[in-house]
């Protein structure tokens, strides 16, 4: 990321973070986690407001996706190669994105909005193309943005006293595993959690299957 991207967030505040959180989600490569962290130190710093800044990057991303998917399924397959031909590097994550929506379906789109966002631009024209329907797409989109955009628009708050490491950690492909790694472990004991509760509260209406009792 540019200095002078960096240098326009305090000044022009909200609209520059927005705009720049818009052409990532469109496919324009900047560094989308990197802009929120900042706008979340300057929340903590009391330039601008925390719902202001949530709000306007959800709506900015979400736009962001409308444009990739809606360009993927007016243009199609063309459109995609197309949009591959950028570089070498596009072509791997446009590819990446492919095979891994095949694989997993709709929740691919809710993952590659915040677990595996660096190829979440580039599944937007993809499932677009794919033929998937709109309604499913913005199912699994949306609160994946929200989430995206709570998680790094909080770490940018609390950890605003040392923004710098925390974005250099962030923009660096082994912090992207780490952070990776420590969210699926998060969520697996999340779901252990929920599974033995609801295991517990199915067997409280449960009948006992004891031996019948004569009379």
């Amino acid at each position: 990321m540019s200095e002078q991207l960096l240098a326009l967030l305090p000044v022009y505040g909200i609209p520059a973070i927005a705009f720049s959180v818009f052409l990532a989600c469109c496919g324009i490569p900047l560094p989308t986690a990197v802009i929120m962290l900042f706008g979340g130190s300057l929340v903590a710093t009391g330039d601008l407001s925390f719902w202001a800044i949530y709000l306007s990057c959800l709506l900015a991303a979400c736009c962001g996706d409308q444009v990739g998917y809606w360009a993927g399924r007016i243009g199609g397959t063309g459109y995609v190669e197309r949009f591959a031909a950028g570089g070498p590097k596009r072509q791997r994550l446009v590819d990446r994105a492919s095979d891994y929506l095949e694989r997993r379906g709709i929740m691919a789109i809710f993952f590659t909005r915040w677990l595996l966002a660096m190829i979440g631009p580039y599944m937007n024209p993809v499932a677009g193309a794919a033929g998937m329907r709109w309604k499913m797409f913005i199912t699994a989109a949306i609160p994946g943005q929200m989430l995206y955009v709570m998680i790094y628009t909080l770490l940018g708050f609390i950890f605003s006293h040392n923004i710098f490491a925390v974005a250099q950690i962030v923009g660096n492909a082994s912090g992207f595993l780490a952070a990776g790694v420590v969210t699926l472990a998060i969520g697996w004991y999340i779901t252990r959690v929920l599974h033995f509760s609801l295991k517990r509260k199915r067997r409280r209406y449960l009948k006992p299957r004891g031996r019948r009792q004569r009379r």
